[in-house]
């Protein structure tokens, strides 16, 4: 029988598991867009008008959790956006290349796209 210590570790470890593969089944699901909206909603239609603060803001504030979350499911040392400061231009750039060309969908798309390159490096 398993100590209650293994109980745990092994239901966190599976929730982990859990959590990263529905973050990356979603990736431009209607239910990610939801999400996104706690960050602001930014469609990429709007998005280069946006100034680079507010780029800035979003863009860390919404890839930087999601990282250190992947970051620890994969229980890996590093974290490739968290742990590059200047991560955000890259992440922005390839934001605004994602909308260029998909205008149609939103920006939280061309971020989770961003993630899901960088998370393969």
């Amino acid at each position: 029988m398993f100590k209650q210590e293994k109980r745990c570790i092994i239901l966190s470890t599976l929730s982990y598991q859990i959590i990263a593969s529905l973050l990356f089944c979603m990736i431009g699901s209607p239910a990610l867009t939801q999400a996104a909206s706690l960050f602001g909603d930014h469609s990429c239609k709007d998005w280069g008008g946006l100034d680079h603060a507010t780029k800035k803001a979003w863009t860390n504030a919404f890839l930087a959790p999601l990282s250190l979350t992947y970051q620890s499911i994969q229980k890996t040392r590093k974290d490739n956006y968290n742990d590059d400061p200047s991560s955000y231009a890259r992440a922005i750039e390839s934001i605004d290349n994602f909308c260029r060309t998909q205008p149609e969908l939103e920006a939280s798309a061309g971020a989770m796209n961003y993630l899901k390159i960088l998370s393969e490096e």
